[in-house]
């Protein structure tokens, strides 16, 4: 099977609900980092991760928790609010769209049955809930509860001569605060044709890691536990072992070590100088924990 799906929808024919065009897709940091979504549909069972000091508890509801596929709507109001403030035009929480414009964006196919879908991915975005800790300095630590989205609601508005259906969908607190603060980083538009759900997720990791710098390796062990992947061991290798050999994920070629168990990314077309630059950030931290190590 090919990494990504085709284009489907050449001609874009947009019925806007704000006149707001989005002209690059954008995700937000703290989901590329830690496994907010599952990676399949139907996860009624709470699950929890942890890294390092950071513990992330997801919590299902009857609908199950929300999927990477049901990220499509986050990801869309958050460029949505983006380009808004690109235009220098006002934002709130609460971002209106209609169907039609989410499906062509997220190259999705806009028949019947993706109609009756999107009730169900606002539901699961709704019931899932999120917990976890958050460290400030060694000595202070905070817990703190929260939604993937506050509320949604689907309407009918006359809109000149078409009675178009609108969606309504207002975004938490914590996610207005990290979009208007730029706690989110574009990623490319050729996400949306990405067909496996653990596909996207590692597209993420290597966009919030690698990012611009030439390459970023991680072990196969911490790459699948950032992944939330259930799957065993031999499946998530075998799996990267298959998305390394086809290699036409957006933005970064993947190459897997499979005697050292380490997966590395490489980026396809970076920018010499701020590449240069990271590096040489990187190299200063390396040194700087060396030195702390010294003296401690």
């Amino acid at each position: 099977m090919k990494t990504l799906r085709p284009v489907k929808h050449e001609q874009l024919e947009f019925l806007l609900a704000d006149n707001i065009n989005i002209s690059s897709v954008r995700d937000e940091i703290a989901s590329m980092e830690h496994p907010f979504f599952s990676l399949k549909g139907g996860d009624m069972r709470d699950r929890i991760y942890k890294n390092g000091n950071v513990t992330v508890i997801v919590k299902s509801t009857s609908s199950g928790i929300a999927t990477i596929f049901d990220k499509d709507i986050w990801l869309y109001c958050i460029s949505k609010l983006q380009q808004k403030i690109n235009d220098n035009e006002p934002v709130s929480r609460t971002i209106v769209f209609t169907p039609y414009d989410f499906f062509i964006t997220t190259n999705r196919d806009k028949g019947g049955r993706s109609y009756k879908e999107l009730e169900k991915t606002l539901s699961r975005l709704k019931g899932t809930v999120i917990t976890t800790n958050i460290k400030h300095g060694d000595e202070k630590q905070e817990i703190i509860e929260f939604g993937l989205i506050d509320s949604w609601r689907i309407l009918e508005e006359k809109k000149g001569n078409l009675n178009i259906g609108m969606v309504e969908v207002t975004l938490p607190n914590w996610l207005f605060t990290a979009i208007t603060e730029t706690k989110i980083l574009k990623i490319s538009n050729d996400y949306f044709r990405i067909r496996k759900a653990i596909d996207r997720r590692i597209y993420e990791i290597a966009r919030k890691h690698c990012g611009i710098q030439y390459e970023f390796e991680i072990t196969l062990d911490k790459l699948q536990l950032k992944t939330g992947s259930t799957s065993t061991k031999e499946k998530f290798k075998f799996n990267i072992k298959n998305l390394a050999q086809e290699n036409n994920l957006p933005d970064y070629e993947i190459e897997l070590d499979v005697k050292k168990n380490i997966v590395k990314f490489k980026n396809r077309n970076p920018d010499s100088k701020k590449a240069d630059a990271m590096e040489r950030i990187n190299n200063g931290k390396k040194r700087l924990k060396e030195i702390k190590k010294i003296f401690s």
